[in-house]
């Protein structure tokens, strides 16, 4: 949507000031997604969030191939999905990317040069970009994960502060760095991996748990449409925190809470399984399809869900 940064200026102003030409649907429709590249000759799209895997479930056919779509900028970009842009679509460049309104697009992916489950490279001739301990803001050495922080190197780059909120722009900005409330990590070639947002990740047993990685894993299940998963209090000594999931089945799909947990023994390691499951039509999600898991942790363990360690008793 044009409200939304993505949309309005690294879409359609980028179009403009490239003197290309960009195409403006109703709405986004994951149906006719191909048919569109076809129809309007589309060589370069750029998708966020759910999107990408909107258009995975829909039916494969042979029109998938035979489009003028040369490169597809997705965040995420996890493995699998590469895989499918590559083979199934037939895309030669897949890249990512990192950013937020409030700094621009710090972190490119580089044509020729792509990683699964990276955003890509600092974006070095406009902007600094240092992995940070969220506590102590000291920089981290590669490979630990810490908070993406980010400053310009050009005037006005960035935003000016939060709109009457000067309080909040001044520990946004504490000791000269923003921080984005995103947690990442740097490798030793300068690949930046966002992991997840600080505030959704889960501290069970000592462990540091990415939801996002979780989703991930768990959207490989025959069947999930969709799946959230978010930390609710644990009622154990010492764990902290518990993993819950919130399943959204494809129409049709016989699912159970059985073959959900017997899944993420298969390819979650022991810490990271869920503990409770629950099915649902829909998740609660913003205008740009952000699922808000601050309503979902607010809610917390409903009746509807399931008990894995009760149920495994």
């Amino acid at each position: 949507p044009l409200f939304h940064a993505n949309g309005l200026m690294m879409q359609l102003y980028a179009v403009l000031i490239a003197g290309a030409s960009a195409v403006l649907r109703p709405h986004f429709s994951a149906t006719a997604f191909v048919d569109d590249l076809h129809r309007y000759g589309i060589t370069a799209v750029n998708l966020l969030g759910a999107a990408a895997a909107f258009v995975f479930a829909q039916p494969p056919r042979p029109e998938d191939k035979g489009h003028r779509l040369r490169v597809i900028q997705v965040a995420p970009n996890p493995a699998d999905h590469e895989r499918l842009w590559r083979d199934r679509f037939g895309v030669a460049e897949v890249l990512s990317g990192f950013g937020m309104t409030e700094v621009n697009i710090c972190v490119y992916g580089r044509m020729g040069a792509t990683k699964p489950n990276t955003s890509g490279f600092v974006y070095d001739r406009y902007f600094e970009v240092e992995i940070r301990d969220p506590e102590s803001d000291d920089p981290l050495p590669p490979g630990t994960v810490g908070e993406i922080m980010v400053r310009p190197k050009v005037p006005f780059g960035f935003m000016a502060g939060y709109n009457g909120m000067p309080e909040k722009t001044v520990e946004a900005w504490r000791n000269f760095w923003f921080h984005t409330g995103d947690a990442g990590v740097m490798d030793t070639e300068g690949y930046i991996s966002f992991v997840d947002r600080l505030r959704d990740c889960i501290r069970r047993r000592g462990e540091n748990i990415s939801s996002f990685e979780v989703e991930m894993a768990m959207r490989g299940l025959a069947g999930v449409k969709e799946v959230a998963a978010f930390a609710v209090p644990s009622d154990i000594a010492g764990t902290e925190e518990e993993v819950m999931l919130v399943v959204v089945p494809h129409d049709g799909a016989n699912l159970t809470v059985a073959a959900v947990a017997a899944y993420a023994r298969q390819h979650l390691p022991r810490f990271a399984q869920p503990r409770y499951v629950e099915f649902a039509d829909s998740l609660p999600k913003t205008p740009t399809e952000k699922v808000q898991k601050q309503l979902l942790r607010k809610r917390g363990v409903t009746s509807a869900a399931v008990d894995l360690l009760v149920t495994a008793s």
